[in-house]
């Protein structure tokens, strides 16, 4: 007698601790129990000591969950015979909770992750200031008859424009910007020829481009070009 109080404490602490089950509505449990026989339907009929107790069970199962989670793991493209291990023999209550189980907490870590807060993007990088020479992409060496012009031109160039250096295969001289070596040219002078002409750190690329270009304001070829 003198327990009593004692127990009925530890009973109603245990009660406490246990997470609340979410209500069936009974259109849940009808879907439940409907998906449960789709999923018995899967595998031989002979698998079940009792069909009928199977898919009551599995439905007491089923219907813990949502819709649309019953639906996913009892789809014979999605669901729980799909693994290695249920595609031949059918899964028990414990192992179907355990799927469920697995699934939900899937979706439960994708929907918090849903949630996250993107954060904000940075604005836009800005330029780099200006440096002398970081408009400078083409190499002239000082062994060319247009260098003690450029030379002379760099005292009072845009510093952007020019800059003294080396090229790639060690050669003395300056690097200028594309601009100022097209509007030094002399008219009546095909580019390819200047090219040919001058000492510069060009890809052959940016050489084919020149010719194909002079080619087609000359109405010629750049084989016609080359044979000049």
């Amino acid at each position: 007698m003198g327990d009593e109080p004692y127990t009925t404490q530890q009973r109603t602490s245990h009660d406490t601790s246990r997470p609340s089950r979410p209500s069936t509505s009974p259109h849940q449990a009808a879907y439940a129990s409907k998906r449960a026989e789709l999923l018995f339907g899967c595998y031989r009929r002979g698998d079940a000591n009792d069909p009928d107790t199977y898919v009551a069970a599995i439905s007491a199962i089923l219907s813990r969950y949502e819709p649309d989670l019953i639906r996913e793991v009892t789809d014979p493209n999605t669901g729980i015979q799909t693994t290695e291990k249920h595609m031949t023999f059918m899964p028990n209550v414990g192992e179907l909770k355990i799927y469920c189980e697995t699934i939900a907490a899937r979706r439960e870590r994708l929907k918090r992750l849903g949630e996250r807060r993107i954060p904000e993007a940075a604005g836009r990088l800005e330029a780099p200031p200006p440096s002398p020479g970081d408009w400078a992409n083409l190499f002239v060496s000082d062994a060319h008859p247009r260098y003690p012009r450029l030379v002379e031109w760099t005292k009072t160039g845009d510093p952007r424009e020019w800059k003294f250096g080396k090229s790639s295969d060690g050669r003395n001289g300056v690097w200028i910007a594309l601009r100022i070596w097209e509007d030094g040219q002399t008219i009546g002078r095909s580019a390819s020829k200047v090219a040919r002409e001058v000492s510069l750190s060009l890809s052959e690329e940016a050489l084919k481009t020149m010719r194909d270009v002079d080619a087609e304001r000359n109405g010629t070829t750049p084989a016609d070009e080359a044979a000049e």
